[in-house]
């Protein structure tokens, strides 16, 4: 999809403006929804797994499922009552901070997983390498994107960026360097040895981490499309996931009484039915929720604009998302080892 996008890119005005206007048309079908599925999979069954599941998670998901959205809603509120649009733009900053975080991290997510399940593991080092470059390479990028522009608007509001030191760009560059060199040699030497690659995994990790994040520098537009291909490769991920959590969930009806071929095939329809929830959900966060305050809640427009609280449920959303993934796909969540690493759709237990 991206080498298409790069061989048929569109030069002249009308036809970016076309591609940028069916990009957000797409993310109604595709970035919303992956979105609300990181709501639906971090709630279900919150109270358990934040009260009484492993103790080296309910701290994160107490942190998480509550304290973050307290303390957005605090900031947010606050900043309306003071009518401080300088303090709420900051949101805008911060979001795009754990947006580029949280790609660059599933890029590497996408290349953990193809590689558990084609057999060609990492080493504790080798992991710790491809760490190292995937969040030296965004925080690079994005010092250099705030020392490049000085302000941008979004929803209406305007947001302030910083400028970089040189010296603190050249060491960050350089370590960025140092640690893909790192990273290159490792590749090569896992090549020589075993004559394998998660070729899959690695594609989606450079493609993330280095061509949308780099990409988006130098071409405003792929602000809009890089989100297209993100979410796409998230509900991938969440899809499958969700299928072994259904299958299982069929099975278990089957042992219950009678009929367990007919309860088994009610896996794909629940499937259908998360995806629906995850589409409600995600048109109601981004859209319908966002227009009805618009219009009614009490707030000075003139100062914020008409669209103040469509800025408030995106950067909220996108900022908490980021905080929900952080521990929905922790290697020591036994949810996501369950039914991602170890579970196969094909072969989940239904008898």
């Amino acid at each position: 999809m991206l080498g298409g996008l790069v061989a048929f890119y569109p030069r002249d005005g009308d036809a970016r403006a076309a591609l940028a206007a069916a990009t957000l048309f797409l993310a109604h079908f595709v970035n919303h929804p992956h979105f609300a599925h990181s709501y639906q999979v971090f709630y279900s069954g919150f109270v358990r797994k934040a009260f009484s599941g492993p103790s080296a998670l309910r701290g994160r998901y107490r942190f998480a499922g509550i304290m973050v959205p307290a303390i957005l809603t605090a900031f947010f509120a606050t900043t309306l009552l003071q009518g401080n649009a300088a303090m709420l733009g900051l949101a805008a900053n911060v979001m795009f901070f754990t947006v580029g975080w949280h790609y660059a991290k599933q890029g590497f997510g996408i290349l953990m997983l193809d590689a558990a399940h084609n057999g060609t593991g990492f080493t504790g080092t080798e992991r710790r390498n491809l760490l190292w470059n995937t969040h030296l390479t965004w925080v690079t990028y994005w010092l250099m994107t705030n020392d490049v522009l000085s302000r941008k608007d979004y929803w209406g509001l305007s947001y302030f960026t910083f400028d970089t030191p040189d010296p603190l760009l050249w060491a960050m560059a350089t370590l960025t360097a140092v640690s893909l060199c790192v990273v290159a040699r490792d590749f090569l030497r896992k090549w020589r040895q075993d004559r394998s690659l998660p070729a899959n995994g690695l594609i989606a990790y450079v493609t993330s981490v280095y061509i949308w994040l780099m990409l988006a520098q130098v071409e405003p537009i792929v602000h809009l499309v890089a989100p297209a291909f993100h979410s796409l490769q998230y509900l991938a991920v969440v899809w499958r996931r969700q299928l072994n959590v259904e299958t299982e969930r069929a099975g278990q009806d089957a042992t219950a009484g009678t009929g367990w071929m007919r309860r088994l095939r009610k896996a794909p329809a629940r499937l259908l039915r998360f995806g629906a929830i995850g589409g409600l959900l995600g048109a109601a966060g981004f859209w319908w929720v966002p227009e009805f305050l618009n219009d009614n809640a009490p707030y000075d427009a003139g100062l914020f604009g008409a669209t103040v609280f469509l800025f408030i449920g995106w950067t909220f959303i996108n900022i908490h998302h980021y905080f929900l993934d952080a521990v929905i796909w922790r290697r020591e969540n036994a949810d996501t080892r369950r039914y991602l690493f170890e579970a196969r759709p094909t072969t989940a237990t239904a008898t």
